[in-house]
């Protein structure tokens, strides 16, 4: 039939069809790894093809847009740009849409740690969508209460990867007047499941039960890749900062191989964005912009519609800017250039994700160069990456 079911790997799990089908005959299921994939009741299906119009995949190529300025992006509140994963710019927007009686949509933490995109009307809960979460964030029913939103007349922020802001555009068939998008540039997402499993590993551990978790925290080492997690037993709390790519989990995440299989054929590693705003860490900002650099982070904010120029506009009282080019950046941000590779390792990554010793049968290697990082004070790191980059080397 025709329907959302020939999509198959190529769907990105956005729940668009779910939310559109006006027959119901549409089902998100978990799929082994863990993913969201449409199921259809082939007999409740009329072949309206509403699932189709409404499917980012068949739509690729609606709002885009390449970017018209770039901006290093540096928040001026200390709270926010440390709760923040670089320069706060993502929460920047939030902050001002909430302040004008708008609504926001973002990726959050709930019960048990799971993610999934929630609506947030007062900038007391803003601090939800603060930081990444390195998991596909369940959308659940947030593009209809989008779409409920704009109806009444709201302004509406929504927040998330570039699939799911297509996913939103695509659900919507247009682009209202009140609605303001921005798109963070992603790698790819591993799936809920694995996190979970990863979860379930941790709380196995004697520090106890896992009651916080940030992938981007600056309390040790100031702006990049590293975690914190705090956990609780009966007697005591026990705060945990590690290099992501020495655990379990993040190390999986940066080398790529446990994504979802459409992540490797992304219709949006590109500059051409989707999103008002493109948002990321500006990685190469100790080089282009010596001067602006902070060890609590900066942003790149890429302005690729007018939209997205008024809505920087509003935001921007609350930082310190620099405008910089489209090439600095892009420094370090290769999905901005093409998706991130598959490796051989993903074929079989998820093949024993159900049994009992599959976390502590993921290993995290010697990694002698990430070891030393890890021990050596943040400052001296900054330090010897400075050294070797005057040398011609790198650390």
């Amino acid at each position: 039939m025709e329907n959302i079911s020939r999509i198959k790997e190529n769907c990105v799990g956005c729940k668009s069809c779910e939310q559109s089908c006006p027959k119901h005959c549409i089902s998100m299921m978990e799929s082994k790894e863990g993913f969201w994939y449409p199921s259809v009741d082939e007999k409740g299906c009329v072949e309206c093809e509403m699932c189709l119009k409404k499917c980012p995949v068949e739509n690729a190529s609606f709002h885009r847009n390449g970017p018209k300025k770039v901006w290093a992006w540096r928040n001026k509140n200390d709270a926010d740009i440390m709760r923040s994963a670089s320069g706060g710019a993502a929460d920047s927007a939030a902050k001002m849409v909430l302040q004008m009686g708008g609504v926001v949509y973002g990726a959050a933490y709930g019960e048990q740690l799971t993610v999934s995109h929630v609506e947030v009307i007062t900038d007391a809960e803003r601090e939800k969508l603060q930081s990444s979460k390195y998991v596909q964030s369940d959308p659940k029913d947030s593009y209809t209460k989008a779409k409920q939103r704009l109806s009444e007349g709201k302004m509406v922020l929504y927040t998330g990867t570039p699939c799911q802001i297509a996913g939103l555009y695509a659900f919507l068939c247009g682009n209202p007047e009140n609605l303001y998008t921005v798109d963070l540039i992603c790698h790819g997402v591993p799936s809920p499941k694995f996190f979970k499993k990863y979860l379930e590993y941790q709380n196995k551990q004697p520090a106890g039960k896992v009651i916080y978790f940030n992938f981007r925290s600056k309390d040790k080492r100031g702006w990049g890749t590293q975690y914190l997690l705090k956990t609780k037993t009966k007697t005591k709390t026990t705060t945990t900062t590690k290099t992501l790519s020495l655990d379990r989990y993040g190390k999986h995440f940066m080398d790529g191989d446990c994504y979802r299989e459409s992540c490797y054929q992304c219709a949006y590693a590109n500059t051409s964005r989707v999103g008002d705003l493109t948002v990321g860490d500006f990685w190469g900002i100790a080089k282009s912009h010596p001067s602006f650099n902070s060890p609590k982070g900066v942003s790149s904010v890429f302005v690729n519609t007018e939209k997205g120029q008024k809505l920087f506009e509003m935001m921007r009282p609350l930082a310190e800017v620099e405008e910089a080019t489209l090439e600095e950046g892009m420094v370090k941000q290769h999905n901005l250039v093409r998706p991130s590779s598959r490796p051989k390792t993903r074929d079989t990554f998820y093949e024993k994700i159900d049994e009992d010793n599959f976390m502590d049968n993921l290993k995290v290697g010697i990694q002698p160069k990430e070891r030393l990082k890890a021990v050596l004070p943040a400052e001296a790191v900054r330090f010897l990456k400075k050294w070797e980059k005057s040398n011609g080397r790198q650390l």
